[in-house]
This record gives C-alpha cells, sequence and structure tokens, in this order.
C-alpha cells in the first residue's frame, strides 16, 4: 500500500494554491465521499492490479487494525471534475478495494439477515440510485471493459472466473470475504458487522484533492504523489495524446503509444516511460522539471498535429533509448560500451546529452569527452542535484540542434575537477560499487571507455576477526577505498572467503582477465598494501581520465 501520512483527526475545508493553480483540499470520511460521488476510472488507467498476496493483503490488514481506534487515514485521492464527472488521477486501487469491501459487508450481512446493515453498503457505497429512470449503477465505473464487467459481475454475486474477467479482481474480493468471516467468527458476528459498516462510512477518512482539470492534477500528482501501483505521469500524458488528437486518428494514437510503451515493460523497465518521454521533450525544448511536463507538452505539441509530432519524436528516438535502458556488453562498440558506463553509475538524468550526441558528427569522441567531464566530477563531488541535470539538459539542447557535440562539452567542462583533486579522491575516498567498477576497469584497461564487466567485491571486509596487519580502525579508514576492492566473474562471494587466506585461495582466483596482476598472486592483504593500491590506481586513473 502507499505510505500514508500521521492521521488527523479533524479536517476543515481548506483552499490551497499549488504552483500557481488553486485547488480545493479537503479531508472528508469514506462514507460522504462515496454517498454523493460516482467515480470514473478513466482509460489512461491500469486495469485493477492490486495483488491478493500484498496490497491486498497489507490493505486488510491496516483496517482490521484501525477499526479499533478510528479515523484511519487512507491516504490522498486525486480527482477531477469535468463536466460533474468526477474522474480519478490517483487513487484508482484505493477506492476500488473498499468498495470490494463493502461487498464482502453487504454479503455477510445478508448471509445474517442483517438487511440494515447491507442495505447502507449498497446504498453508501456500491450503487448510486436515478430515480427518474428507477435504475441503479455501480457507483465505481471502469472505462476498462474487463473490470466493468467483473465488478457488475461481484455486484450481481455472479462473477465466476473465467474469459474476460479480471482475475485479480476476483480473487481480491475472494479474499476479503475470507478474511472478514474469519474476523466475524472471532466475535458477536452482529455487532461486529455493525462495527465494520460504521467503521467504513465514518471511521475511514481521505485527504481529497479535486481539481479543475488533469494539468492541475499532473501538478499536484509530482509533489505530493502517494499512490499505489495505479498510476504512472506517463499515463496522464498518454490521456492527453489520445484526447488531443482527432476522432478518425485516436486509434492510431493510441496503437502507436502502445508500440512505445511496450518495449520497457518487456525489459522490466516500464517505470522509466516517463523518463523516456521527458528525456526526448528536453531535446527540442531544454530542461523540464518532473512535475512541469504534461504543460510542458500541453504547450508545446497542441493538437492532433503536436500529438504526431510529439509520437514521431518518441518513435526515431526509442532504439537508441532502449539501447541505455537494457545497454549490452559489445567490446568493439564505443557506443554500448558507453551507455553501459552510464547504467553502471546509475547516471539516468543525464541520458538526454548521450541521446543528442548520438545524432551528431563523430559521436564516438563526443562520448569520450563527455565521460571526462562526468566520471571524475562524480569520484569528487555530488552529482545528483537539480542545477546539475539543468546544466546537462541544456547541452542536450544545444547539441541536438546544433550537430556539435563540441560546444555542448565546452559549457561542461568547469564541472571536472583538476587533476590534483582527482587523484586524491581517488586515493582516499570510499566509493560505491558502481564508481568503483567503472574507475578501475578505465584505470587497468588505460581507456575512459573500458568494457564493463564482472563484480566488485571487497577483499578484507567488515566486522572481521584476526586479519593481520588490517585492523577495524584501519578499515573504517580505507575499507570502501578503490585499492580494497577488485572485480570478480561471479557475483556472490565463495564460501569460506571471510578469512584471509580463503580470500587468497577462494576469491582473488575469480579475478576477471583484466584485473591486475598484483591481485591474482596476492600472498598478503593488508592495510599497507590497500595503501600502495590506491596510489597505483589513482596514478593509472589519472593518466586516463586526464591524457
Amino acid at each position: 500500500m502507499a505510505t500514508r501520512p500521521t492521521p488527523r483527526k479533524s479536517g476543515p475545508d481548506q483552499r490551497t494554491s499549488t504552483m500557481g493553480t488553486q485547488v480545493e483540499a479537503s479531508t472528508i470520511k469514506a462514507g460522504q465521499l462515496f454517498s454523493t460521488a460516482d467515480f470514473h476510472i478513466p482509460d489512461f488507467q491500469r486495469d485493477y492490479s492490486w495483488s491478493k498476496d500484498v496490497e491486498v493483503s497489507e490493505f486488510w490488514n491496516d483496517l482490521s487494525k484501525g477499526i479499533d481506534s478510528p479515523p484511519y487515514f487512507l491516504g490522498l485521492l486525486i480527482i477531477t471534475d469535468e463536466n460533474d464527472v468526477k474522474t480519478v488521477v490517483d487513487g484508482q486501487q484505493r477506492i476500488a478495494t473498499l468498495t470490494l469491501l463493502a461487498n464482502s459487508i453487504r454479503r455477510a450481512a445478508l448471509a445474517r439477515g442483517k438487511l440494515l446493515v447491507a442495505d447502507s453498503m449498497r446504498d453508501v457505497f456500491l450503487y448510486s440510485i436515478n430515480y427518474e429512470e428507477e435504475s441503479r449503477s455501480a457507483r465505481v465505473d471502469f472505462a476498462s471493459r474487463r473490470d466493468r464487467r467483473t465488478l457488475d459481475a461481484i455486484l450481481d454475486d455472479s462473477a465466476e472466473a473465467g474469459e474476460g474477467f479480471n482475475e485479480t479482481l476476483l480473487q481480491a474480493q475472494r479474499f476479503l470475504d475470507q478474511k472478514l468471516e474469519a474476523d466475524l467468527k472471532s466475535s458477536d458476528a452482529s455487532a461486529r458487522l455493525g462495527k465494520w459498516a460504521h467503521f467504513l462510512s465514518n471511521g475511514i477518512t481521505f485527504a481529497l484533492f479535486e481539481h479543475p482539470d488533469r494539468n492541475a492534477a499532473y501538478k499536484v500528482f509530482e509533489v505530493v504523489n502517494m499512490r499505489g501501483k495505479d498510476l504512472t505521469p506517463a499515463q496522464l500524458i498518454k490521456s492527453y495524446v489520445i484526447g488531443s488528437a482527432l476522432p478518425e486518428n485516436q486509434n492510431d494514437s493510441y496503437s502507436r503509444w502502445i508500440e512505445l510503451e511496450d518495449p520497457f515493460v518487456d525489459v522490466g523497465a516500464d517505470a522509466q516511460f516517463t523518463q523516456f518521454i521527458r528525456n526526448i521533450v528536453t531535446l527540442r525544448h531544454g530542461y523540464v522539471e518532473p512535475r512541469d511536463l504534461y504543460q510542458a507538452i500541453a504547450d508545446n505539441y497542441v493538437g492532433d498535429d503536436g500529438v504526431k509530432t510529439l509520437l514521431s519524436e518518441l518513435e526515431e528516438q526509442i532504439g537508441v533509448y532502449l539501447q541505455m535502458v537494457d545497454p549490452a556488453l559489445d567490446r568493439e562498440d564505443t557506443t554500448l560500451k558507453t551507455f553501459l558506463i552510464l547504467d553502471t553509475l546509475g547516471l539516468r538524468t543525464i541520458r538526454p546529452v548521450f541521446l543528442a550526441t548520438a545524432h551528431a558528427r563523430n559521436p564516438e569522441a563526443g562520448f569520450k569527452e563527455l565521460l571526462r567531464v562526468i566520471v571524475p566530477r562524480i569520484v569528487t563531488g555530488t552529482f545528483g542535484t537539480g542545477s546539475i541535470e539543468r546544466r546537462f539538459s541544456e547541452a542536450a539542447k544545444t547539441i541536438f540542434t546544433t550537430q556539435d557535440w563540441s560546444i555542448g562539452v565546452e559549457g561542461l567542462r568547469d564541472l571536472a575537477p583538476t587533476r590534483q583533486e582527482f587523484q586524491e579522491r581517488v586515493q582516499s575516498r570510499p566509493l560505491n560499487k558502481g564508481v568503483q567498477l567503472v574507475v578501475r576497469a578505465s584505470a587497468l584497461q588505460r581507456s575512459s571507455v573500458p568494457a564493463i564487466s564482472g563484480y566488485v567485491h571487497q577483499v578484507r571486509q567488515k566486522n572481521i576477526e584476526d586479519w593481520p596487519a588490517f585492523n577495524d580502525d584501519d578499515f573504517k579508514v580505507l575499507g570502501s577505498t578503490i585499492g580494497n576492492c577488485f572485480i570478480s566473474t561471479i557475483d556472490r562471494r565463495p564460501r569460506g572467503s571471510n578469512s584471509l587466506q580463503g580470500v587468497i585461495d577462494k576469491l582473488l582466483p575469480t579475478a576477471v582477465e583484466f584485473e591486475d596482476e598484483l591481485v591474482r598472486t596476492a600472498s598478503s592483504w593488508s592495510a599497507e598494501d590497500v595503501r600502495n593500491m590506491n596510489e597505483h590506481l589513482s596514478t593509472l586513473a589519472a593518466e586516463v581520465w586526464y591524457a
């Protein structure tokens, strides 16, 4: 489940100004919210996806504890109210799961002849009534045909597993039915049912942000995102893309979008799809704050023609971008080796400058010059700040526009430290494994675009007793430096490799082919050995990165 803020005992309506957009914000009881609203789950949302073994189980556990100490805060809902329709921007999974729990209470009440409890669940949470037509309809309306059909069958008590139903939704309902029945057996069932009904209506609260349009919803979503798994920012943009296309082009826009999205899912990187969109927009329009991505697209890609342009730009770049997301080692391909270095360093935010360089003249030389800025910088200082990302984004725009990487790189050179600063930091600074792997590989291969392979292991680990000439005080200073690690062909240490002799016999022989011969033939590993290795590698690395 999504992380929940501290519960609020009271919740007067508030009007807040969020990034220039006036927004209605209130704390509201679940019963009050459901009894006065019908919810539309739009087509850009995923199907119901909460697993009975994970999210639904956590949901039940939290509420079954919260019933004895209300009020219980169930998180943030973000909705839009356009044309009197409340569209759920964030909170689909919680709304749907609460509906299922209300249905479980209704079923249990009917089975025990508690008609008032059953009717209250039906009228407050499950159905709204159209008095003119003398009909009722489910309060939660899924755009997904499969989810809508499944929920309708569940509420009609006619759902069975089979083709055309969302089995995840059916499993969640069965799980809640079983958990509620077990709970009722532990006490007076009639009294407990009444307590559950009262808790759902009056003891559960939401923070409700209601917005005039999806653009406002997107901004708040980025700033106060407390979602479960029900929404990614890319799906809001998908909604814009489909909605902005001419009616006769909407199916084509949808198909093109899915073809862009699917490859990220296939490589297990669907969470990076939003970042892909933002990175491609950066190439032509410069730095875009994550929370302003929707607005940037709405401003720069207007109407049907704008949608076609955006889709074409994404399609043009997706091949190269996917190589960045899931790089494969090719010792002869500088581009792929560069992307693997970026991935090893975890530098997703600066992908646009490498995308732009890939389309410039002589891109391989450009990659090397960019790495000569980036690697020394990450060794000596911070890299994750917004100001640095902005500079790389503007450089990406310059390179993409001029097709000349030298102009963009020149504006970044001041980010690199001096050679002396770099060498001193390599010699003494604790480095994470990704940085150790890149710097060590570059030094040993004498290349600023080394072939990255193998796994970094500490030689002398923490909390090991009786290690000759390398005590715990030495380890605090030297343990995470580049000299106390080596690159192995195996990802897990062999058993029995926690002592000095075990390391010499079992661990060091697994060194990769390009590892230092001093590592392969080591007969000791003292603090002095590590200091010497730090000095040796820092000198080699400085020669590579400041050639």
